[in-house]
């Protein structure tokens, strides 16, 4: 029989684990959708092809990239005002 403790020593250790490979993605995410610094305007297609290099969907890296615009859509669905700054 598998000790429990074990088992969930394990879980939390791949949790932190997954987490900080999650925090290394949204930054290099950020980097690869950073704005053309010339221009200021997005890099055009970038945002597809992060989402298929991810396998996130296009709103979450979209939203992991502007984080005020994920807390705008929770708003909306909370159905209250975005604090606006």
């Amino acid at each position: 029989m598998t000790d429990f403790a074990e088992d969930e020593g394990e879980l939390a250790a791949a949790v932190e684990a997954l987490k900080a490979a999650e925090e290394r993605v949204a930054a290099a995410l950020r980097s690869y959708l950073a704005r053309d610094p010339v221009t200021g305007r997005p890099v055009h297609g970038r945002i597809g092809r992060a989402a298929q290099i991810t396998g996130w969907g296009e709103q979450r890296v979209k939203e992991v990239v502007t984080p005020e615009l994920a807390e705008r859509r929770r708003a909306r669905r909370a159905g209250t005002e975005a604090v606006e700054r």
